[in-house]
């Protein structure tokens, strides 16, 4: 009995300190497809790893809200895509440049190559979290 009170006021402490994040993607009006969002972590494999969770939205008039529930307190970042052709994956070029749209949490970017998880990442506290990304 003892281990049970233990475990469901263990239970409590986290779903305290769980947050909802949003992703509020902005893509041109005239694009089509669905929304791919993969969230992570840690810097460790970001953003071509696997990601703690993926989500997927469909945009509407050049917006598309992407939705992560009940994330514990740390920092984390997100890798965002516009899935043209339906294959979940980004589609890139011979030269491996992407040829879908696509963005990063805090809308980092890199001249070369994605960017650090360091530059796209955000912390997740007690309150709920809005990201904003714009696909490029």
């Amino acid at each position: 009995m003892k281990n049970l009170i233990l475990g469901l006021a263990a239970m409590a402490a986290l779903a305290a300190h769980a947050a909802d994040l949003s992703v509020e993607v902005s893509l041109p009006a005239n694009k089509q497809g669905a929304v791919l969002a993969a969230l992570f972590d840690k810097s460790e494999g970001f953003p071509r790893g696997k990601p703690l969770q993926v989500a997927t939205a469909q945009p509407g008039d050049g917006k598309a809200v992407v939705q992560f529930a009940g994330l514990p307190e740390g920092d984390y970042a997100v890798s965002v895509f516009l899935d043209e052709n339906a294959n979940k994956k980004l589609d890139a070029n011979l030269f491996g440049l992407p040829t879908e749209l696509y963005g990063f949490s805090r809308n980092a970017r890199s001249p070369v190559g994605p960017p650090l998880f360091a530059d796209a990442a955000f912390r997740v506290g007690a309150d709920p979290v809005t990201q904003l990304v714009e696909l490029k």
